[in-house]
């Protein structure tokens, strides 16, 4: 198991490294895509700074950070909630559709390019496994931040 755990680790460093390398000709960055990705796809409404913090694993203020970074960029609207001004939301802009829509095919293979060792069935295999583990986590995660908001 402790094998796995360690493969678990290099893989999501090889990933990053790889994507990072990929997105680095558009001057963008692994964080700042999964903070795009989270945004667009992890909310029913659109998300607060917080709630992307939160669904990502970092803070408030490296939210923040990306969110601003994006913005200068086109890509997100930070704007305040209406229902609570202390609030910032972040909304995707049409810019940011029109960015991906134009390279989905290239970022299509380069991902693809990540699996082509597994067949269909393996590669849903894999889906499956790390939305269980994701799941089986949660409450783990959880603890730990409790136990890390008690010290801080």
């Amino acid at each position: 198991m402790s094998e796995s755990f360690g493969y678990l680790f290099l893989l999501s460093r090889r990933f990053e490294y790889i994507t990072d390398s990929v997105l680095k000709k558009d001057g963008l960055t692994t964080k700042q895509l999964l903070t795009l990705i989270v945004i667009q796809r992890g909310f029913e409404e659109t998300p607060s700074i917080s709630q992307v913090a939160e669904m990502i694993s970092t803070s408030h203020q490296n939210v923040k950070q990306i969110a601003h970074q994006l913005e200068k960029r086109g890509f997100v609207e930070m704007v305040r909630d209406e229902r609570d001004r202390r609030r910032w939301l972040l909304r995707l802009t049409e810019n940011n559709q029109s960015f991906w829509d134009s390279r989905e095919r290239e970022h299509q293979e380069a991902m693809s390019s990540l699996f082509e060792s597994l067949s269909d069935r393996e590669v849903s295999q894999f889906h499956r496994i790390l939305a269980k583990l994701i799941g089986e986590t949660e409450q783990v995660y959880e603890q730990a931040r409790a136990r890390e908001i008690r010290t801080v």
